[in-house]
This record gives C-alpha cells, sequence and structure tokens, in this order.
C-alpha cells in the first residue's frame, strides 16, 4: 500500500501540510487529486468516510448508504446523523446517475472496492481512493488528517486524532497483559472470516493491548477460516463479529465436539459484538463506542464471560 502525502510548495510535516492554503495536490492510491479550493459538496463511497465527515461536522451531499447489492446499510449509531444526506446507491453498486445528480465537486471512493469504477467517477467530479476496507488502524486514522485537509478542516482534523490517541492510550490500561492471545473474525451464516494484524480492527485491538495471533495470508488482510483451522489456532481468545438478524456458522459449529476443544471456548473468553459498529464503519465515532464496548466487555482485562 503507498504512502499518500499531501504536496504543499514543499511545506510538509509527516506527510500533512502545515498550511491551509490551496491549491493542494495529493498523491492517493489512484494517482493524484488536484483541489483549487476545500471541498464542500462531497460524495463518500464508504461507512469510514461517511463518519469521518460527520466527525468534521460535515454532511455529505451524497453517499453510498443504500441496500442494492444486498448491503446491510449503515450501522444503527449512524441513521440519526443522516437527515438530510441523498443516498446514491451502496457501496458495491454506487449508482453514477445519483452521483451525477448531487453534483459533488469530490467523491471519496474506496481503492478495493471501487477500482473499476474510479475512471468513470472521475469523468463526474474529482476523485480520490483510499483504502477503507482493507485499510489498518493507522490507515484509517490517516484518512481522517487527509479528509479534514481537503475539506479544508486540517485543525480540527488534527484534533480529532491527538483525541483518538489519546483514547486508545487510556484503554489500553485496561488491558491484562497477561492475557493470551485472540482470534477476531466475522461470523456470517455462510463464513468464518478472519481479521488480521493488517485489518482495522485486528490492528485496532493489538493497539489497545490484546495480541492478534492471525497474520495476512497470501497478501490479504482478512481471510475465511474453517472449523478445522480455527481449532488448529485453538486461540485462547475469540471474538467474533456477528449480526443480530443472522445466524453465524459458530451457532452450528458449537454443536460439534470439535468445538470444545478451542481454548477460548473452555475459558468461557468468546466475545460477539455487533459487526456493523465492529468491522464496517471504522471512522472517529465508531471507533469511541468500539473502545467503550472493548473496556466494559471485559474483552481487555480477559474476564471470563458469565454463563
Amino acid at each position: 500500500m503507498q504512502r499518500i502525502v499531501i504536496v504543499l510548495s514543499g511545506l510538509l510535516l509527516g506527510g500533512l501540510a502545515l498550511a491551509q492554503a490551496f491549491p493542494i495536490s495529493l498523491k492517493h492510491e489512484a494517482g493524484t487529486l488536484e483541489l483549487a479550493a476545500p471541498a464542500r459538496r462531497v460524495v463518500v463511497l464508504e461507512y469510514s468516510f461517511l463518519d469521518t465527515l460527520l466527525a468534521l461536522g460535515v454532511k455529505p451531499v451524497g453517499a453510498a448508504i443504500g441496500t442494492q447489492g444486498g448491503d446491510r446499510g449503515p450501522a444503527p449509531y449512524l441513521k440519526p446523523l443522516l437527515d438530510g444526506v441523498s443516498s446514491i446507491g451502496s457501496r458495491a453498486q454506487p449508482s453514477m446517475e445519483a452521483i451525477l445528480s448531487a453534483r459533488p465537486d469530490l467523491i471519496i471512493a474506496d481503492a478495493f472496492v471501487h477500482k473499476d469504477l474510479i475512471p468513470q467517477f472521475q469523468k463526474i467530479a474529482p476523485t480520490v481512493a483510499f483504502h477503507s476496507r482493507r485499510g489498518s488502524y493507522d490507515d484509517l486514522m490517516q484518512q481522517v488528517l487527509l479528509i479534514g485537509r481537503m475539506l479544508g478542516k486540517e485543525k480540527l482534523a488534527r484534533t480529532l486524532f491527538a483525541d483518538q490517541a489519546s483514547l486508545l492510550a487510556k484503554a489500553r490500561s485496561f488491558a491484562n497483559p497477561r492475557a493470551g492471545g485472540l482470534v477476531a473474525a466475522v461470523a456470517t451464516p455462510t463464513s468464518l472470516t478472519l481479521h488480521s494484524t493488517e485489518s482495522f480492527i485486528g490492528s485496532l485491538l493489538e493497539r489497545l493491548g490484546r495480541k492478534n495471533l492471525v497474520k495476512p495470508q497470501n497478501g490479504q488482510s482478512q481471510f475465511e477460516l474453517s472449523l478445522e483451522g480455527l481449532v488448529a489456532l485453538n486461540p485462547p481468545t475469540l471474538v467474533l463479529f456477528t449480526a443480530k438478524d443472522e445466524n453465524p456458522i459458530t451457532r452450528e459449529w458449537a454443536k460439534n465436539p470439535l468445538w470444545q476443544n478451542i481454548e477460548a471456548v473452555r475459558r468461557g473468553r468468546v466475545w460477539e459484538f455487533d459487526r456493523d459498529l465492529w468491522t464496517r464503519s471504522r471512522g472517529p465515532l465508531a471507533l469511541k463506542l468500539i473502545v467503550a464496548e472493548c473496556i466494559d466487555s471485559g474483552l481487555l482485562a480477559d474476564r471470563a464471560l458469565s454463563r
């Protein structure tokens, strides 16, 4: 993943411009973005970008909040904040017509999901592509700064960034240094997808003081695993991300005698959290909710769950 930087008359600080002056030139995953002035009419095509704009006090003129193609739509915490935000389709199936109607002066796309669509977006408005779906915690937090710069809200973005760093430092004090490693995974009705140390939630849990046992596989930060594979990993802690309206595959696996061979199961250290919040949102607003749940649930302390 290439390093993303803003270039402004050679004046840089950690990849971010010191001045608020425009125009700016920003290198991103799909090329270079030129902005003559702060973006005012923004279309966002991932929930992390939507979360970040809202955290910066900006409502996009359009967002990928539809359910086309089986998308679940935005997480519940976002829905009350979306008055006046037009749907331009779903993340997987954005509508070019709806985007055009929104008259954006900036489109923020996902470098993985929208790779083949970026040339079409660029015909509508200046487009920037970041790794959200396949990004790490560091990637997503750097994007807060970059998005703030493009909106002319760099000072506020830096404040958000500093607040996030402070939040994680405080939360880490709740982590049990003697706790064993963990496996974090999304459990749907048909599959279990592990989130490695290079995924957003996998890297965040490590930042919070819990060791993630899962490394990327074949260049993928997220990948599927069978029950037998999970038993072989035998994690002391298992963190599952599920949906209340679904019957995750792990419910069936729990009926298999192999399930009881997993150390996390024997120790009473199997946690379940809302996957819409924990793995699909990935922004500053979501981060606060996730960290609070990490502490309150006893996950960081490695506290046994009541049966």
